[in-house]
């Protein structure tokens, strides 16, 4: 593991304002230690003399368990997305949305990691990647042939290294892995573990069987070669193997630097703005925070790479005088360069499920019962096998069938005629819970994943230390709404097919059969959606004048030299599914580009 200290810096101590000044001095600053921002600084460091700024600490110290086990992933106390939410400033950023008009009414807690790894420490460690047809969308909306998948390829195979199945610690006949070994290159030397789960749920291969009864045949492929629409899969997920531990871009990039003597990590550090050199526009250093309140400036002699996520990136580029001019002047800042698009252009995926009691065993009902939970953590420690060495589920995509798109509304039916052919519209999730009495639910959870509500990240203040203003735009669009309601009749359809009938053992749990009228189904999905934290788009890559570009196809900030942007904010569109290996994929890509002297 790296020295956290930052101790090969060259430094000078000033003095502003009658308080001491630290200055350290750079080759590039990466502000942002999590899944984008360590693969910069892991790559770079074979070049150049590297500083990680990141406001959080070792999540294995900070959240233990929680971040290390797969199959406690979920179980996270401060992922809650309510208001009241249980707070972890270590971990976490706390940011809050504005009353959600159209979820009704709701604020809602969107967890973003704090912590070297950030949300690669957080999230629930699916890996799979989007279609051809999204790639070659982001390709021709930014006017670069190179983000298509079939070139896209390279940097996804490079950022990885594949493990296939287990079957004997997996021992689940029914639950057999069909993958494509070309979807992966081993001999490119990629740090991330990629890999299946060591466990299989016995009520997820319930949850399979009744999605395959809705016609979504298990794919031969897998999810890794461009292709998700009409399938179903065990999903791939970043976990070693070895251990069944997690996969982040801390233990994988930060703890194999391509030269560790070349990166420094400043971890508990606050970067406040990012300085501009007003007479050529150009990134000169970072302001940051210590711990213990004292100042500082990093200087960067080569570039500043700004990877702080889709909340995180917009509101420090508008804390720097960069992004739209009138909210700028608003709150006093000096306008460097009048970016309309900064913080618009939020894309946001949102799930909901439907729950019904079963009388398969379950993961979750095996870890809570005493009696069972004992054998579960000595199969772990071990033998790296059992439930705790999973979070996983089976997931399957689908664009709505013709039966129940036949009444979606012109305006829905025009919108979602933008996406392409192989683009899903629907994520379904077959997994397992555990009620209140111990009894284990099947669970089909619903996810839009052709989301076509738009939402925004706006300043509240000049202050660094006062959230941005978040409105997420849920369910704002017509479509998303008649979409959403039809994926719960899917749902239901899936969890009444024939083919788990023996298994299903009582009335719907979630949302109930209350639910019935396509209102009422409506106002379910309302008050029950969630993030997935799947949100993008916020410092959108595009051609130079588009309404919402931020920077180039190379993560260059339009207007201001030395200055890249690199995580999923500038992701022009949400990519079907689950986003983490296209924000690898993409920093494997823009670290190529600054090597090659773009």
């Amino acid at each position: 593991m790296l020295a956290v200290l930052g101790s090969t810096a060259s430094s000078a101590n000033s003095t502003r304002s009658n308080h001491t000044v630290e200055i350290l001095d750079y080759d590039y600053i990466v502000i942002g230690g999590g899944t984008a921002g360590l693969v910069m600084a892991s790559r770079l460091s074979g070049l150049a003399r590297v500083a990680v700024i990141e406001a959080g600490g070792l999540y294995e110290v900070d959240n233990g368990n929680y971040s290390i086990v797969p199959g406690l992933a979920q179980s996270t106390p401060f992922l809650a997305t309510t208001e009241s939410y249980p707070a972890d400033p270590k971990m976490d950023w706390g940011y809050l949305s504005v009353p959600q008009t159209d979820a009704a009414g709701r604020i809602i807690h969107y967890p973003q990691g704090k912590t070297l790894g950030g949300s690669s420490a957080l999230n629930t460690m699916a890996y799979h990647r989007g279609t051809k047809g999204s790639y070659q969308r982001w390709a021709d909306l930014v006017d670069d042939q190179s983000f298509t998948f079939s070139n896209l390829l390279h940097y996804f195979q490079k950022s990885t290294h594949f493990t296939p199945p287990d079957q004997e610690k997996r021992d689940m006949p029914n639950a057999t892995v069909k993958y494509d070994a070309n979807a992966f290159n081993n001999s490119l030397g990629g740090p991330l573990q990629i890999s299946y789960a060591n466990y299989v749920d016995t009520t997820a291969t319930w949850m399979a069987v009744a999605l395959q009864s809705l016609g979504l045949a298990e794919s031969s492929l897998g999810f890794n070669s461009g292709i998700l629409s009409g399938f179903g899969a065990w999903v791939t997920m970043t976990i070693d193997p070895t251990h069944a531990t997690r996969s982040s871009s801390q233990t994988s990039y930060l703890n194999h630097a391509e030269k560790p003597h070349n990166l420094d990590v400043y971890a508990h550090t606050n970067a406040t703005r990012i300085i501009v050199d007003p007479f050529v526009n150009t990134a000169r250093a970072v302001e940051f925070v210590r711990p213990n309140g004292q100042v500082g400036i990093m200087i960067a002699n080569k570039e500043v790479i700004l990877s702080a996520g889709p909340f995180g990136s917009p509101h420090l580029l508008m804390l720097s005088g960069i992004g739209p001019a009138a909210a700028l002047k608003e709150h006093g800042i000096h306008v460097v360069s009048d970016l309309p698009g900064v913080g618009q252009n939020l894309w946001d995926q949102i799930l909901f499920p439907v729950e019904t009691a079963v009388n398969t065993p379950s993961g979750a009902q095996l870890e809570e019962n005493p009696e069972t939970n004992a054998a579960a953590l000595l199969e772990y420690y071990r033998n790296a096998a059992g439930p705790y060495s999973s979070p996983g589920a089976y997931i399957a995509f689908e664009k709505i069938p013709e039966q129940l798109r036949s009444n979606f509304s012109f305006e829905a039916q025009s919108a979602l005629d933008w996406f392409p052919s192989d683009w899903p519209e629907v994520e379904y999730v077959g997994g397992s819970t555990v009620d209140t009495n111990g009894i284990s639910q099947g669970v089909c959870t619903a996810l839009l994943v052709a989301p076509v509500s738009r939402g925004n990240v706006t300043l509240a203040s000049s202050n660094f230390l006062v959230q941005p203003t978040i409105n997420m735009g849920w369910l704002s669009h017509t479509a998303d709404r008649e979409v959403a309601i039809a994926a719960i009749k899917r749902c239901r359809e899936a969890l009444a097919s024939p083919d788990v009938a023996s298994v299903v053992t009582g009335p719907e749990a979630v949302p109930g059969s209350s639910v019935q009228t396509d209102e009422e189904i409506l106002a379910y999905v309302q008050t029950a959606a969630t993030p997935i934290f799947h949100a993008v788009g916020t410092c959108a890559m595009g051609k130079r004048g588009d309404a919402n570009a931020v920077v180039d196809v190379h993560g260059r900030v339009f207007g201001v030299g030395h200055l890249r942007v690199v995580d999923s904010s500038v992701f022009p569109i949400s990519l079907p599914g689950h986003p983490q290996s296209s924000v690898y994929m993409l920093a494997e890509k823009i670290a190529d580009d600054i090597k090659n002297g773009k």
